[in-house]
């Protein structure tokens, strides 16, 4: 965690850092003193980020995505969860709603790559329904980390070590990623090349919000203001960007999701050929596997858990409404009661001015 912190400090000293957006476009609205805003596409660009070279796969000592990222960054630095309890959380919390995604547009025993699949929780629970699934991660340890605690085939390195073995795949998986590329560019065409003629990418990343400033931001979209982590989050996009990041490499076929956390995220599908969603009805039989039922069994758990989340923010809306029913009506009461108050006492006045006349 010493070692993030250095070369933090480093960073905003080193001009080597200043990055221009992906897209080339010279002109940068200042947004605030760690990112600007690009002026052609949108994209915020973070311009106190640290030198390329520092997010290639590498060691685990020296390279800021190293064993130290995962747990003492992670859990100190950013009071996350660390990767101990990611691996744990994740497959209900995460990894359920991606598979279900994935299942309306390909089924199982397809070929599934995550590029950067840290713990492989994903890459367990795509195997678990029927997929050939692997991964990648920078971090040797990660790999390591991976293999033990979930068995699964992760290979050390960036998408070139997925590109080295020439395997062609049907969907490539990137969640929180595309923000932490030095490159997106380059890292995007080759995901494309990796694909098979109808393969498409499917992909987790901050949604920025296309606001003027820092301030605007704070004010309009709190939640948002977690992403701006300039060492790491290199490019924020907006949808727009995102959209002519992809028709600029000739993947003009995009479906918008709707992302798990919709206060800061975007979650789509892009690919070069035309992605339809399949029938629930094979969706259905592509799980009546034995390894399948007790991933359809954890679906329909998951449904059931969502509804009664619904349920519970009805219940909840429909309480808050009756109270303050109940609150309006009984300030209605009081005020009845003081008006009463104020007759019988006005009453009562009239009665002795009366009464007095009369004496």
């Amino acid at each position: 965690m010493a070692q993030l912190q250095r070369r933090r400090v480093q960073s905003k000293e080193s001009v080597m850092t200043r990055r221009r957006c992906w897209c080339s476009g010279e002109i940068e609205i200042e947004f605030s003193s760690e990112y600007v805003r690009c002026g052609v596409c949108g994209t915020l660009v973070s311009i106190a980020g640290l030198p390329d070279d520092t997010y290639q796969a590498s060691d685990d000592e020296s390279k800021f995505y190293g064993k130290d990222y995962w747990i003492g960054h992670q859990g100190g630095d950013l009071s996350l969860p660390n990767i101990f309890q990611r691996s744990k959380t994740d497959l209900l919390d995460r990894n359920l709603y991606w598979l279900r995604t994935l299942l309306r547009y390909k089924l199982p025993p397809a070929d599934v790559l995550e590029l950067g699949c840290s713990h492989g929780s994903f890459v367990a629970l795509l195997r678990q329904a029927g997929y050939q699934a692997s991964g990648t991660e920078m971090s040797r340890w990660v790999v390591e980390y991976a293999a033990k605690t979930f068995d699964v085939p992760v290979v050390h390195g960036t998408v070139d070590a997925a590109s080295a073995a020439g395997t062609k795949f049907d969907v490539v998986v990137l969640m929180d990623v595309l923000e932490h590329l030095p490159s997106p560019v380059d890292t995007m065409r080759r995901a494309l090349d990796l694909l098979k003629p109808e393969g498409f990418i499917l992909l987790q990343t901050p949604a920025f919000p296309s606001a003027e400033t820092i301030e605007d931001i704070q004010k309009a979209h709190p939640d948002f203001v977690r992403m701006l982590i300039p060492e790491e989050h290199l490019y924020l996009f907006t949808k727009s960007s995102a959209t002519k990041l992809f028709r600029d490499l000739g993947a003009h076929h995009m479906i918008f999701e709707n992302p798990i956390f919709p206060q800061h995220d975007m979650f789509f599908l892009v690919g070069r050929q035309p992605i339809t969603p399949l029938p629930e009805a094979e969706v259905a039989e592509a799980l009546a596997t034995p390894k399948g039922r007790f991933v359809q069994a954890l679906l329909d758990q998951e449904s059931h858990i969502k509804r009664l989340e619904a349920e519970i923010v009805t219940i909840n809306a429909d309480r808050e409404a009756r109270l303050a029913q109940i609150h309006a009506l009984t300030k209605m009461v009081h005020e009845s009661q003081s008006a009463t108050d104020a007759l019988i006492e006005q009453v009562k006045s009239m009665s002795n001015t009366t009464t007095e006349r009369r004496q």
